[in-house]
């Protein structure tokens, strides 16, 4: 009965992003005194934003994973793989093993349920802890929470009981901590009450703070107008479709006319009525930028929704709490640096594989689509804004360095195939996990 209560309120309403954020908005309506019908809009109106944003997002994810799996294939990399749920899946996969078949996803949802309540509890008591931000980015907390709890067991060898306290203080404070200090900055680009609930968090923070020292924010890259002859350009749709040409053509020289033709197969794209090479390079780029508007739409659908109703919780439930929310609703206020940060974030990631080979790294690392958009993205947006085009090129190319030097490390220390890759996972999480395992050694406790 316990475990049928669980699965209902973790994996069913807690795990779902769209069931959790229309129950989110309902409440905040309610709590404002608003009318039950206004209160249903609202939440439905939330609802399918989050899936939209979902569709647009999980389309743009698995279109560019073929490009990558076309990529390896061609080249013939192979190595630890960067994105963020296969490393919670090999986490547990690793558990299993040991523990027996179940137990590192039971164990992952016990750390989320405490982790989540831990934060509510620091948010009540802000008066002491200064926290103030509500971690609500759903499919983050899942993969977070999971990844902390492999930490734990594997370094320090502990049971369910402590295994799941330790992983679950860890997660909150990083929950806590983190999207607290982004509330300021969030505002002053947004001019919203809320805040960035993600994976590169603290990333964030520190372009928020160096950015200023790199550039000028009279650089927006925002406020740009291109030349009379590149004003076509301007257009965000239109820039973007450009580089998403540009990205899919420098692979395609890449990986030669065989592989274009598995990407054009029914294992890759599924489109073998696009014979022509320049015809099917086309539609992959404009169909790549129609998942980012896809996206950007759906984001504008919740987050109007979300920033009315949480004053109600601010006001009445929770006073003074900012609800923390995916990266990607910062998205549509400043679109032109979402691309900048791709393109720079991925030159940094290059640079860093090339000194791979260079430096002949046992370990060779395949980029990921979510780390490398998602976090990048995000990055120069608080860089950009603070600091201008330049140290929103500056920081993102550094970004990009670090997540794959940074990735190595932990996937050398924790000995999975796969590794978050994000941008905080790269840097505080690697001291996270360097902390446990030296703790683990001092007190004699042999590595899982």
């Amino acid at each position: 009965m316990l475990n049928m209560v669980l699965d209902l309120l973790l994996k069913q309403i807690f795990g779902q992003p769209f069931i959790l954020m229309a129950l989110i908005v309902l409440v905040g309506y309610i709590a404002m005194g608003q009318k039950m019908s206004k209160a249903l809009t609202g939440s439905i109106k939330a609802s399918i934003g989050i899936l939209v944003m979902g569709m647009g997002s999980g389309a743009l994810i698995g279109n560019f994973g073929k490009l990558i799996v076309a990529l390896q294939t061609s080249t013939g990399i192979t190595g630890a793989g960067l994105n963020t749920y296969p490393t919670m899946t090999a986490g547990y996969e690793v558990m299993d093993s040991v523990l027996g078949a179940g137990t590192g996803a039971s164990w992952g949802i016990y750390t989320l349920l405490v982790a989540f309540i831990l934060n509510l509890i620091y948010v009540a008591l802000r008066k002491f802890t200064r926290i103030r931000a509500v971690y609500l980015t759903g499919n983050a907390m899942i993969v977070q929470a999971g990844i902390s709890t492999f930490l734990v067991w594997k370094f320090l060898g502990t049971g369910m009981l402590p295994t799941i306290l330790i992983a679950s203080v860890l997660t909150s404070l990083y929950w806590g901590i983190c999207s607290t200090m982004l509330i300021e900055p969030t505002h002053l680009i947004t001019g919203a009450d809320f805040t960035v609930a993600h994976q590169q968090m603290f990333v964030d923070y520190v372009a928020y703070k160096v950015a200023p020292f790199l550039g000028n924010p009279e650089d927006d890259i925002e406020k740009k107008k291109l030349p009379t002859s590149l004003s076509v350009f301007q257009d965000n749709l239109i820039a973007t479709a450009l580089v998403m040409f540009i990205s899919v053509a420098v692979i395609f020289l890449v990986i030669g006319s065989q592989n274009i033709a598995w990407l054009r197969g029914p294992e890759g794209l599924n489109q073998g009525g696009l014979a022509n090479d320049i015809i099917f390079l086309i539609w992959i780029s404009i169909t790549l930028t129609a998942n980012i508007y896809v996206l950007l739409a759906g984001v504008r659908m919740f987050v109007g929704e979300i920033m009315m109703s949480f004053k109600g919780i601010s006001e009445k439930l929770l006073p003074g709490a900012v609800a923390g929310v995916d990266c990607a609703a910062i998205f549509a206020f400043a679109p032109k640096s979402v691309v900048l940060g791709l393109l720079f974030g991925t030159l940094g990631q290059v640079i860093g594989l090339i000194l791979l080979l260079i430096f002949k790294s046992p370990i060779f690392l395949v980029p990921g689509f979510i780390p490398l958009f998602f976090d990048n993205a995000t990055i120069a947006i608080f860089a950009n804004k603070f600091g201008g085009w330049k140290a929103a090129a500056i920081i993102c190319t550094a970004n990009g360095l670090v997540q794959i030097i940074g990735s190595m490390l932990a996937v050398k220390m924790t000995g999975l195939t796969w590794w978050q890759g994000s941008a905080d996972y790269a840097t505080i999480w690697v001291v996270v996990i360097a902390a446990l395992k030296g703790l683990g050694s001092m007190l004699g406790i042999p590595v899982a």
